[in-house]
């Protein structure tokens, strides 16, 4: 089934479990484009944040891993089981890696994801530019 634009996903502001849509919302968005890369089959991620970001010190408390890794599920931003994403992601078999240092970031909400699965490694670095909303910066290196 499509999904048409909303006028309050695609315009007010996304329906979407909380606390901040430029963290959560977004980071959903990020995890579900990187799913989509690699047809659903990711076995394991390793999320890179710059220190001199914003993600470095919130992803945990503004949601942008329960975010990336619902989206990396495949849900939805107002997915009921988005808080306990956790136990979604090892009961899915995919490791998960976060680090925090100098990637080159030139705005502070920065995400570089690496995924890979048993036929292909891919690199996606993306920004949430606010209200839930992103940019893909660059897939394996080459400028989108």
């Amino acid at each position: 089934m499509k999904n048409f634009p909303s006028i309050f996903n695609d315009v007010i502001g996304p329906v979407m479990r909380g606390p901040s849509s430029s963290h959560c919302a977004a980071s959903l968005r990020i995890g579900r484009i990187c799913r989509d890369l690699m047809d659903g089959d990711i076995k394991e991620v390793y999320i890179e944040f710059d220190p001199n970001g914003s993600l470095a010190t919130t992803h945990k408390g503004q949601g942008s891993d329960m975010g990336l890794f619902g989206g990396l599920m495949g849900w939805e931003a107002d997915d009921e089981r988005l808080p306990n994403y956790l136990q979604a992601i090892d009961a899915a078999g995919i490791q998960i890696k976060i680090d925090i240092h100098p990637i080159g970031a030139t705005h502070p909400n920065t995400y570089k994801v690496t995924l890979k699965n048993t036929k292909e490694t891919r690199t996606v670095t993306a920004i949430s530019t606010g209200g839930g909303m992103i940019e893909i910066i660059e897939i394996d290196g080459a400028p989108v």
